[in-house]
């Protein structure tokens, strides 16, 4: 993976405030680092109280232990949820799942959603997207559809593969029909490969933050 350290572009000049990083060219924005932050800062401050037998204090968030802060680990982990999310986001709109994938894009994808269902009776799946988890709501039911694609696809499972996940699972599941083993088998195939994926495209990326 390529770390590079700068400055906004020219281009990206109005929205220079708002830049904190770049993947492949794609903007990540304050705010999506801010709500990757809220949604892990708990994880890792526990994570870190037991890792390191320590108690919460004032100065926590700064205090180095075996030569790291949590608030550098929390920074590392917010990066890479960032990252990982453009990269699919960004497979998304190859897709044609979703045409704007910028935060306030989906953001905006949501009022609109909430906006048109309000007074509606009799909708069909979900009235409302809660606005504290709107880029977390998009981001999954795109992976979904993106899995589904990619399974008859690019990342669709050959024959082998098939038989030896079968061949596999038999170790461990019972009482199924050879349909059903072939059911499940497929789908943690579609998994597993699309996880598998996005993991190597995250190890190619290029990454800039500023």
């Amino acid at each position: 993976m390529i770390f590079m350290f700068s400055s906004c572009t020219e281009e990206n000049s109005e929205q220079e405030d708002a830049c904190i990083a770049t993947v492949n060219g794609e903007t990540i924005t304050e705010e999506e680092y801010e709500y990757f932050r809220k949604k892990y800062k708990s994880q890792v401050l526990n994570e870190c109280l037991e890792k390191f037998k320590t108690e919460y204090t004032e100065d926590f968030w700064q205090t180095e232990f075996d030569g790291v802060t949590p608030e550098e680990i929390l920074h590392d982990r917010v990066i890479k949820e960032c990252v990982m999310a453009k990269i699919q986001l960004m497979l998304m709109k190859e897709e044609g799942i979703f045409e704007d994938i910028s935060f306030e894009g989906l953001k905006l994808k949501a009022e609109t959603f909430n906006s048109e269902n309000e007074n509606k009776e009799g909708v069909v799946g979900i009235k409302s997207i809660q606005m504290s988890q709107f880029y977390s709501y998009y981001l999954q039911t795109g992976i979904m559809e993106l899995q589904n694609i990619y399974a008859d696809g690019k990342l669709k499972p050959t024959d082998k593969e098939i038989e030896e996940k079968i061949s596999e699972m038999t170790k461990e599941l019972s009482s199924y029909s050879e349909q059903d083993y072939e059911s499940i088998a497929k789908s943690r195939l579609k998994s597993e490969k699309y996880e598998k994926y996005i993991n190597e495209l995250y190890e190619k990326a290029e990454i800039k933050e500023f």
